[in-house]
């Protein structure tokens, strides 16, 4: 899928309202085309942006695990455009190739209880399957606070995914990771 296909036009900074333009700046997160295709509504796409920043730090989880989470709702999903722009990052995060692979065929295996739990639960919340044991087996891996942080983390993304293909929103950079990335 190129730019051309994108439901709505990708905006530049430049085409941003004035106070806005600041959303695209490189230290803040740049011009990712997630944000060109929000950015239609400058005020709905900060509070996205703020939201998504408050999530980042909501409970006991390492940058791994939340990329783990992530990862595992693109999955749950098929999010293309998450899973691509996360398995970079789950990599920065310790996550390795192998183990991207086992998250791409849904298999946690490979990875600690916690882990597990974490990513079970994430990919339930995304489903909309979440159980009882499903989350007992979170809570008792990390604790409640954490729980709740992880659901609205997973809900964020779930929600993210669901926006990106509704506006058919193109992969930064154009092709496509790859389910089990190279």
């Amino acid at each position: 899928m190129s730019r051309d296909d994108a439901r709505v036009p990708l905006l530049t900074q430049e085409e941003l309202p004035e106070d806005y333009q600041y959303l695209f700046d490189e230290d803040v997160l740049g011009e990712l085309n997630l944000f060109q295709s929000i950015g239609h509504v400058p005020r709905a796409m900060q509070a996205y942006m703020r939201y998504g920043t408050a999530l980042w730090n909501a409970g006991d989880l390492s940058t791994r695990e939340r990329e783990l989470a992530i990862l595992s709702v693109a999955r749950a999903v098929r999010a293309r455009y998450e899973w691509h722009q996360h398995v970079e990052l789950g990599q920065k995060a310790g996550i390795t190739i192998d183990e991207l692979a086992a998250i791409a065929r849904d298999d946690d295996c490979p990875f600690p209880e916690r882990e597990q739990a974490i990513m079970r639960y994430a990919s339930a919340v995304a489903a909309g399957t979440v159980t009882d044991p499903l989350f007992e087996a979170a809570v008792e891996v990390t604790d409640t606070e954490t729980v709740v942080g992880l659901t609205m983390l997973a809900g964020h993304y779930l929600m993210t995914a669901r926006v990106l293909s509704a506006l058919a929103v193109p992969i930064d950079g154009g092709e496509f990771a790859g389910w089990i990335p190279e």
